[in-house]
Parts: C-alpha cells; sequence; structure tokens
C-alpha cells in the first residue's frame, strides 16, 4: 500500500499515566523519533516507596533504552534464604553461578529511584529523539479513541489529540474501562502485604539480626502455611525491603481501600507465631511509613486494545507479588510497543500494529501471571502442586521482548502483501557433484586442502533463537547468553572442480536441540546460513543436502600465513558492497597438544548447582526448505537434516585432518546492515547479521589441513 510522506511523520503518542511502565514507553517511543506527551494524576513529589525487582527479562530492555540500575543504587541478587516460620532453616542457595546464565543480572532496586531515573532519561534534553512532556496534576476524565485520532479529555476541561493513546494509568485505571468495559475490574484476592524499608545499619546493630547483613544481595523468606514475609535489600544495600503477606481478614478491620496506614501491633500480631528473631525485625518499622496493601486481581481483560487506545502494565493485567514480575511485565509490554513502532511507522498502520501487540503480549503477560498465582498459594493448599521455583525462573527469566516483537514485526510485515516466496534439468543426465561425476562414481576429496578461520563468541540466546526456523528448535539449556561462531572456510585442489577450490562463510549457533514429533531430541549446532563464492556447490548443496547457501564474494587477505607478524582479514561483499568483516591479530602457532580437536558440547557457561551435563552435541544441524511452484509461501519440503558428527559414508568419507593451528590474541567482527539499494539480495541477512550482539569472543583460530567431506552422510532427522 502506497503512504504519503505525511503518513511518515513522528507519531503524537498520548500516555495517561507516568509509572514505570508509562515512562518505560516515553522514553522508547522517543527514542524512536516520536512525540511523547505524558498526563500524571499526581505531583510526582517523591515520596518513600517499595523496591521492585529489575529480572533479567525487564533488565535487558532497560539497558536497550539506555537504563543501567547499577548507576542508581539498585543491587544484585546473590542468593535465597528460606526459614520455616518458627526459624528453622529450609535452604540457603548461593545463586551468584546460578545467575551467571543470564546476560544481565536480577537486580532489587528501591522503585522510587527507577521511577526517577525513567523520568529523567524520558524528559532529558539529551538522547536520542524528541523529549518527551510531562504533565502533572492532569487527572484524565475521558479518552475517545474513536475519532481517527485518540482524544484524551481532563478534569479542568482541556483535551489533547494525538494518533495513539497510551493507558498506563495502573490498577484503578479508566482506560480499562473504555477498553474492556466497566465489568472488568481488579478484586482482592484474599491477601494483603505489609510494606515498609528498614535501614541495613539499623539491622546491623542489633545482636540478634545482625547476621542477615554479613552477606550482601540476599533474599530472605520466612514461610508459614497462610502467611509468608520477604526481606530484601536495596539502595546499595543500605535498606532493606520488607513485605509481608497474610489473609487480608487479619488487616481488613483497620481501615478500608487498597492502601492503608496500620499499626506495628498490628503487624506483630499477625506475625507472633514466627519466633523471636522475625518479632526483632519488626520493632525496627517505622511506623509512619508502614501501609498495608491489599492484594489485587483481575480477570483476564476480552482485548486490549480499542481504537487509537491501548493498555499496558497494570491497567491491562494488575500482578500479585510473589514472583516480582509486575513491574518486569509492564516493561516488558512497552518494549514491545516501542518495538513494534519504529521510526517512520505510518499513522495509517497504527490498527495492525496494535492487534500485533494484543497477539503477542497476551499470551506470555498472563502465563507470568498464572504462574504467579501458582506461586502465591498456601502451602498447605491441595491445589498448590509441585511448585518448581527454578523452571517459573527459566521461563521468566529467558525472555526478551524487544527481540522477540522486533522478530514478530518483521514476520507481519513479510505477510502484509500476501505470501511472499522463501526460494534443475534432468535431460542431459546425472550432474557433476562433490560426491559423484557425472558417471556416477564417486570423488574423494582426501588430497583437498582446507583453511578455516573461526571466531566463537558470546551473544544473546534470546536474539539467536529468533533464528530458529520452527518453535521445535530451542537452546539445550537455559539462560539468555548462548555461543555462536562465524567460520570462513578457503577450500583448494578439489577434483570436481578441476583442481580449483571455492571459499565459504557461515553462521553456527551452539548448544542447539531440536525436538522431534516423538518428544526425543537431537542436540547439535545448527547452521543458520552458508554464503559460497562459487555458483557449482552453492547449487549441488542445494539440491543434494538442502544447505541454506547464498551466494557472495568473500576475500581473505591473509600476507601472514600464519606468522605472528600480520593481521588476516576476512570480508564478504556483494557487488563491492561490504557486509560480513573478520579480523584476526597476534596469530601464533599452537602448540601439538593444543591442535587436538576439543568436542564442543555448550552452547554457554556452566549451569546452576546441580544441572544435569550439558548434551553432547551430536553433529550440525539446518532447515531445508523448497518453495511450491506457483504457490508462494508454500513448500513442497520443509524438514531438519543433521550432518552426524564423526559418522561418514562407506567409499566417500574423508577424515579432516587438521595439520596446524594458529591461535588469535585479538579479533574482532563487525557486520554493516547495508540496504535494499546496495545489497539487494543479501540486505535481509545483513541486517539480521549487524543485529547479533557480541558480549565477548571465546576462541578464534585458524586451522590448515586435508581431506574435505562430501557430506554424503547427511540424514533426514524426521
Amino acid at each position: 500500500m502506497a503512504q504519503s510522506s505525511e503518513q511518515h511523520r513522528p507519531l503524537k503518542v498520548l500516555i495517561v499515566g507516568a509509572g514505570i511502565g508509562g515512562l518505560t514507553a516515553a522514553l522508547g517511543l522517543r527514542q524512536q523519533g516520536h512525540e511523547v506527551t505524558l498526563f500524571e494524576r499526581s505531583q510526582l513529589a517523591q515520596e518513600v516507596g517499595a523496591a521492585i525487582h529489575l529480572a533479567p527479562n525487564c533488565h535487558s530492555v532497560l539497558r536497550k533504552f539506555g537504563v543501567f540500575p547499577e548507576t542508581f543504587g539498585a543491587n544484585p541478587v546473590n542468593g535465597i534464604t528460606e526459614y520455616e516460620a518458627g526459624g528453622k532453616l529450609k535452604f540457603d542457595l548461593d545463586l551468584r553461578k546460578a545467575l551467571s546464565i543470564w546476560q544481565n543480572p536480577w537486580m532489587l532496586s528501591h522503585r522510587v529511584q527507577l521511577h526517577e531515573e525513567l523520568k529523567r532519561k524520558a524528559l532529558s534534553p539529551d538522547g536520542d529523539g524528541i523529549p518527551a512532556v510531562l504533565k502533572t496534576s492532569s487527572i484524565v476524565t475521558a479518552v475517545d479513541p474513536d475519532t481517527g485520532t485518540g482524544t484524551v479529555t481532563l478534569e479542568d476541561g482541556s483535551s489533547f489529540s494525538g494518533d495513539l493513546v497510551l493507558g498506563a494509568d495502573g490498577v484503578s485505571s479508566i482506560t480499562r474501562k473504555i477498553v474492556a468495559g466497566p465489568d472488568i475490574k481488579p478484586f482482592g484476592c484474599g491477601k494483603s502485604a505489609f510494606r515498609f524499608l528498614v535501614p541495613v545499619s539499623q539491622v546491623r546493630e542489633n545482636p540478634a539480626t545482625e547476621m542477615f547483613t554479613t552477606r550482601e544481595g540476599y533474599m530472605t523468606m520466612w514461610m508459614d502455611d497462610d502467611r509468608r514475609l520477604i526481606m530484601y535489600p536495596c539502595s546499595n544495600n543500605t535498606m532493606m525491603n520488607f513485605v509481608g503477606i497474610h489473609p487480608s481478614e487479619l488487616s481488613a478491620s483497620k481501615g478500608e481501600g487498597w492502601s492503608r496506614s496500620a499499626s506495628k501491633e498490628l503487624l506483630l500480631d499477625v506475625y507472633r507465631g514466627f519466633g523471636p528473631t522475625v518479632a526483632a525485625l519488626l520493632e525496627m518499622v517505622d511506623v509512619s511509613a508502614l501501609k498495608v496493601w491489599t492484594l489485587l486481581d483481575m480477570d483476564r481483560i476480552p482485548t486490549w486494545y480499542k481504537g487509537r487506545l491501548v493498555l499496558l502494565g497494570d491497567a491491562a493485567h494488575p500482578f500479585l507479588p510473589h514472583q516480582g514480575q509486575g513491574g518486569g511485565i509492564a516493561i516488558e509490554d512497552a518494549a514491545s510497543l516501542c518495538a513494534l513502532l519504529p521510526r517512520n511507522t505510518a499513522v495509517d498502520d497504527i490498527p495492525e500494529r496494535l492487534a500485533l501487540y494484543e497477539t503477542i503480549r497476551d499470551g506470555r503477560a498472563h502465563k507470568v501471571q498464572e504462574l504467579t498465582r501458582l506461586a502465591g498459594m498456601d502451602l498447605n493448599d491441595p491445589n498448590r502442586g509441585n511448585f518448581n521455583v527454578m523452571d517459573f525462573m527459566h521461563y521468566n527469566f529467558g525472555h526478551d521482548e524487544w527481540h522477540n516483537s522486533s522478530r514478530e514485526l518483521k514476520k507481519h510485515l513479510w505477510s502484509r502483501n500476501g505470501p511472499v516466496r522463501w526460494r534443475s534439468p534432468l535431460a542431459f543426465g546425472p550432474m557433476p557433484s562433490p560426491r559423484q561425476d557425472h558417471l556416477g562414481r564417486p570423488i574423494p576429496a582426501r588430497n583437498s586442502g582446507f583453511t578455516t578461520y573461526s571466531v566463537r563468541f558470546r551473544s544473546s540466546a534470546t536474539y539467536l533463537k529468533t533464528l530458529f526456523p520452527t518453535p521445535e528448535f530451542s537452546f539445550a539449556g537455559p539462560g539468555t547468553v548462548a555461543e555462536a561462531s562465524f567460520r570462513c572456510t578457503e577450500l583448494r585442489d578439489m577434483a570436481w572442480l578441476g583442481g580449483g577450490g571455492y571459499k565459504y562463510m557461515g553462521l553456527w549457533i551452539h548448544g542447539v536441540q531440536y525436538t522431534r514429533k516423538d518428544g526425543s531430541k537431537v542436540h547439535g549446532s545448527f547452521l543458520v546460513v552458508l554464503l559460497e563464492s562459487l555458483a557449482d556447490p552453492i547449487i549441488t548443496g542445494q539440491d543434494e543436502l538442502g544447505m541454506p547457501k547464498l551466494f557472495c564474494d568473500i576475500d581473505i587477505d591473509s600476507s601472514s600465513k600464519g606468522k605472528t607478524e600480520g593481521p588476516t582479514s576476512i570480508e564478504c561483499r556483494w557487488r563491492g558492497q561490504p557486509f560480513l568483516r573478520m579480523r584476526m591479530d597476534g596469530l601464533e602457532e599452537a602448540g601439538p597438544a593444543d591442535t587436538v580437536p576439543k568436542p564442543v558440547t555448550s552452547g554457554g557457561p556452566g549451569g546452576p548447582p546441580g544441572a544435569p551435563p550439558k548434551p553432547e552435541e551430536q553433529g550440525t544441524m539446518f532447515y531445508r526448505y523448497v518453495p511450491a511452484v506457483g504457490m508462494p509461501g508454500e513448500a513442497d519440503a520443509a524438514y531438519v537434516v543433521l550432518i552426524p558428527e564423526g559418522k561418514g559414508s562407506s567409499e566417500t568419507s574423508t577424515v579432516r585432518r587438521v595439520k596446524k593451528t594458529y591461535r588469535s590474541q585479538n579479533s574482532q567482527v563487525e557486520c554493516v546492515a547495508g540496504d535494499w539499494n546496495n545489497l539487494p539480495t543479501l540486505h535481509h541477512i545483513a541486517a539480521g547479521f549487524a543485529e547479533i550482539p557480541i558480549y565477548g569472543i571465546v576462541e578464534a583460530k585458524v586451522e590448515e589441513g586435508t581431506g574435505v567431506d562430501d557430506l554424503a552422510n547427511a540424514e533426514k532427522i524426521e
């Protein structure tokens, strides 16, 4: 559909509510080039607040938007200790190794400090985009989403119009009533929570409680059947945050509303069976700041948007506190909207983007919500079942909504103009190939030579998994850190090419598993794409093996030839336009013991204590896709292929022998996205390469040797 230049102006976005979700959305939309105005009913005067969990799934979004929690006092979770109500220790876990599998740490922040930093970044004259405008003491009384624009009306009668209105106005949302109707509203779940802060210094000074300050970053819990007390530090480990969850009837008589003042006597009475240590901690409370909150739940809303109005955060899904994910899921909502509304989004595209947002977010937000309800069940509730906190943690933490929504937007754009095309003669007899000549005789390549340049690096598992072709592919282990390799090979003395050779460059993702229909798994490295410099191996590799091959020019500048005094550089180009560069400096020949190939069995760092051993990789997997003629978007064949490791065919199998290995002391990879004009057939791949985050180099080496396998042992998995 043709779009006018008027439609490609910055979007005018109005946000009702300037809490954490609203400010995160404002910051991200500002960075996407849009004009943002926030309306906040309060004056946003700074006041004492509770702490907030910044788990890896929302921490990654904050860092994407330039917000670094450690700069405003957030501290990492280092461990969890749990006691029975009477004080008997149930477990004490040091989580530092277990949490190392996540690229961004699980952190604990004072809510006000996070809020202030988001506000500063969203409103600052510095930074990308147009600074957001914040209007405080602006009570929104009505939103009209159906006039072609979104119109917000304030209590004083003034009104504002925009292309889009975000309802981020919390549990008491007025925008929810407009989107979902008046009948869906929060209700008490049967539990309430005391919330208060105590200085760590005060806890340390008391001999009965000082033990809780000897290790920084530890969360401590006391659990009884129907009530629990949770304590954890924030503000650079200087303040201890307390949450005391209990049956609502125990404190309901002390006031009305969902947020009420409470007395120390009431607090001590609710937890009178928790022993002297807990009593000593509760005696430290500042009564003037002690609040009791009714914990609110809500039925699932039927839709997240209406016209130009869309909900996020607690307006869409109020969260119970049992997994500390309420703020994190609101931040994910904001990230999704920002990813779906990039710079130059047309006004006419807004309705379909809101529908896509609802599809993306509804399932995940409500699954985390269900897991949260399960985590909050009383210990003696027969419906609680087996609560595996690590399984829940892996689902919650192992997600990056920016990567997820960006991928879903690409898939949506691919489908907008109808089915897209995802891409032999028989008359002259069989075609010569690496496996046989035109008479069918095998062509072994035992004397062919190779030089392989490889750089293995750590990257984001949440991004790399967007490159998997089907949901049956996943990482074998949990975490948001995985490993991948760019690998370039130069082949020489190939008999089937008249003694010539060619070059190829590929991207391999390690530590991958494919789940068959029967539930069994195949483990290996996944070959995403192979770029080759000669048409003949591209054709044979596509036809006979189903490998994902494309053409590009590959230039290898290796004047040093493995010596230490010069660099080696590799560049992939299309008609002179470079899009991938790999460079190795400080190459040194490895000793004999160091040249023995080591099996690669992991996609990332070690797992948590007690985790099962990582599965051994069985070989290289890739996905064969054969398009159906005249039916764009349909496949004649689509299945997974495995090249088993160390399993050759009987006649043509060739042993790969590495004769020399050189290791690089310094290497780097640079990817350039280009555009559809200078890379018309490879821009989608170059852009995908450019988005791969590289956290650090694991290994960089050059291997020289003889023996080139014809890959005749490739097999269809199912």
